[in-house]
C-alpha cells in the first residue's frame, strides 16, 4: 500500500470523463487534498478543510467501534468537545480505517446551499456529515475520516460504521411549490430563463458560496418541466439535477477516496440482467463495496427508520458509473 504522505498522488484531469474547467470567477488557489489519518490525497479540485481558516468543523462526530486509536468513550453520545478527539497513532489508525471503512454514502441535503446544512447539521445534538458538496463545486471536508457521523444508519443500524458521507447542496422536491411542506414556497425555486433552468437563491444565501457571482444551473433538465420524476423506495421523488460543478468535483472526490480508501470501490449499484441502476435499497446494501445512495441503504423495514430517497430521481448514476470505469481502464493500461 503506497504511503500517501510521502508520494501523494494527483488525480489527472484525464480520469474525469469530463475535465474540470473553472466556472467564470471561480478561485481554485487553496488546499486541493483530502486528509486521511495525518495522509493527503491530491484530488484537483477545492477541498475546504476543518483545519483552515473559513473551514467548517463537524458538530457531532463519533468513534468508530472497529477503531482503536481514540478514547473508546468517543464512541457513544454525547458529543465531547473538540479537544477529545484525538488519533492516538495516526499509522495504525489508517490501517485501522482501510479495514473498516468500504462505502461512501450519497445525501441531498434539503438545503439551499452547504451553507445552511452546516448550520442545521450545528443545531442538532447528533448529526454530522464528514463532508459537503456545495452548488459551485467546492468540498468542505469537516474531520478526518478516520471518525464517523450519524448520517446515515442504513437499515441495520450499523451503517456508519462502514461508511463516509457527503452532503450535496439540492432542495429535492421542496424546490417545487406544489410539494414544499418545509420552506413551504410560493412558487418554484427553478426558474427558466433565457433558455436556462436556475436555482433563484434566496437574499440570506447569496453570499454563501465560495465563488463570487455563482448562478446555480442544473447539469441537466427533463423536458420543458426540467425536473426529474422517479419512484424511489415507494415514493415518486421530483427534483431539479445537481449542477456541473458539483458532478465534476463529487468524481474527483470518488476518486480520491478510493486511493485513500481502497475498501471503497469504483463502483455504483448496477443491475446487469436489466442494464439499470437501481434506485431502492439493495438486497446486500450492508456488504456493497462502492459508492451509492442513502435510498439504497435504507427503505424503512427497521423500526424507528423511515425510508429513505437521497440523493434522489435526478442524480446522474450513469454518469459517475462511466467515470469510473474510465478510471479502471487507465489503471489497467497504467498497470
Amino acid at each position: 500500500m503506497t504511503n500517501l504522505r510521502s508520494s501523494p498522488k494527483t488525480l489527472h484531469a484525464a480520469e474525469d470523463p469530463e475535465p474540470a474547467t473553472p466556472a467564470p470567477g471561480t478561485a481554485p488557489e487553496g488546499n486541493q487534498a483530502l486528509v486521511v489519518c495525518g495522509r493527503r490525497q491530491e484530488i484537483g479540485t477545492r477541498v475546504v478543510l476543518w483545519s483552515e481558516e473559513g473551514g467548517w468543523v463537524c458538530p457531532n462526530k463519533r468513534g468508530r467501534i472497529r477503531c482503536r486509536q481514540h478514547d473508546p468513550a468517543l464512541n457513544d453520545q454525547p458529543t465531547r468537545p473538540e479537544s477529545a478527539y484525538r488519533i492516538l497513532d495516526p499509522g495504525p489508525a489508517y490501517e485501522d480505517l482501510t479495514q473498516t471503512v468500504h462505502q461512501l454514502i450519497l445525501h441531498y441535503d434539503v438545503c439551499y446551499c452547504s451553507w445552511q446544512c452546516h448550520q442545521l447539521m450545528k443545531d442538532s445534538t447528533f448529526k454530522g456529515s464528514q463532508f459537503y458538496l456545495d452548488l459551485d463545486g467546492t468540498i468542505y471536508q469537516t474531520c478526518d475520516l478516520y471518525w464517523k457521523t450519524n448520517t446515515g444508519p442504513g437499515d441495520d443500524r450499523i451503517g456508519n460504521e462502514r461508511s463516509v458521507h457527503v452532503e450535496m447542496a439540492n432542495l429535492s422536491w421542496e424546490a417545487r411549490a406544489e410539494e414544499s411542506t418545509l420552506y413551504r414556497v410560493p412558487e418554484d425555486q427553478y426558474q427558466h430563463r433565457n433558455g436556462e433552468w436556475r436555482l433563484i437563491l434566496p437574499e440570506p444565501y447569496r453570499d454563501k458560496l465560495r465563488t463570487p457571482g455563482f448562478v446555480p444551473r442544473p447539469a441537466r433538465a427533463y423536458g420543458k418541466r426540467g425536473y426529474f420524476s422517479r419512484r424511489v423506495n415507494g415514493k415518486i421523488v421530483r427534483m431539479w439535477d445537481f449542477t456541473e460543478e458539483q458532478y465534476q468535483a463529487l468524481i474527483r472526490l470518488c476518486l480520491g477516496l478510493h486511493h485513500l480508501l481502497p475498501a471503497i470501490e469504483l463502483n455504483v449499484p448496477y443491475d446487469p440482467v436489466t442494464r439499470r441502476i437501481p434506485l431502492d435499497r439493495l438486497p446486500d446494501f450492508s456488504t456493497f463495496r462502492g459508492v451509492l445512495g442513502h435510498a439504497h441503504t435504507q427503505k424503512g423495514s427497521t423500526p424507528g427508520l423511515g425510508p429513505k430517497y437521497d440523493p434522489g430521481a435526478a442524480f446522474d448514476w450513469s454518469r459517475l458509473r462511466r467515470a469510473f470505469e474510465k478510471e479502471k481502464a487507465r489503471q489497467v493500461r497504467a498497470f
